[in-house]
């Protein structure tokens, strides 16, 4: 229960994160390549090369969102129907599907992953994927940064949009590529 009031709290923090973004008009349902039409709404607002992680903290579990706009992904925002950019989205979906692509953390915190999930939803002339990632760890006090792999696995994307939701702090910053880790030394416990 506590970590979908945590999921809730990294919701929240999402919309607080893009206020100074600048948005596309965004005025159709959005369909996932593997969702049903009964799962549709707005893609919200994002910037090209501004990615968004939401990670919250519910005891020994993390989980990290990643949110980030197509072209940043696979260089191209519209739906893939060319065997090129149907080939280039399926190879970001696999990429996506393992955290160890995008963040890298302490070892000796001995996480295991629970759950993890990827997809992109296409509206209109735009497209976003969200990847998801349940991990449990046994020692998350040993945790101090997290490095962010993503960069490496994305090459279009510039900057990050971090939101960390842990039992007692919260963080926001922004990040990229030279400076890829995230000091968290005080926040897991």
């Amino acid at each position: 229960m506590k970590f979908f009031i945590g999921l809730l709290l990294m919701i929240s923090l999402h919309s607080f994160a893009e206020d100074d973004h600048h948005s596309h008009d965004h005025g159709h349902d959005h369909t996932s390549e593997e969702n049903s039409k009964k799962d549709k709404k707005p893609l919200d607002a994002h910037v090209h090369g501004v990615s968004i992680l939401n990670f919250v903290q519910d005891m020994e579990k993390l989980s990290f969102e990643f949110e980030m706009p197509g072209f940043d992904v696979v260089g191209f925002e519209h739906k893939a129907k060319k065997k090129e950019d149907i080939k280039k989205v399926r190879n970001a979906l696999n990429i996506l599907s393992d955290y160890k692509n995008m963040i890298k953390m302490a070892a000796s915190a001995n996480c295991k992953e629970e759950k993890t999930s990827a997809k992109v939803i296409n509206e209109g002339s735009h497209s976003e994927f969200i990847s998801q990632y349940l991990l449990s760890c046994e020692k998350i006090s040993l945790i101090k940064d997290i490095q962010i792999i993503y960069f490496d696995s994305f090459p279009f994307s510039k900057e990050l949009n971090i939101n960390l939701v842990t039992k007692n702090k919260k963080l926001s910053q922004i990040t990229d590529k030279k400076n890829s880790i995230i000091n968290v030394e005080g926040y897991l416990n």
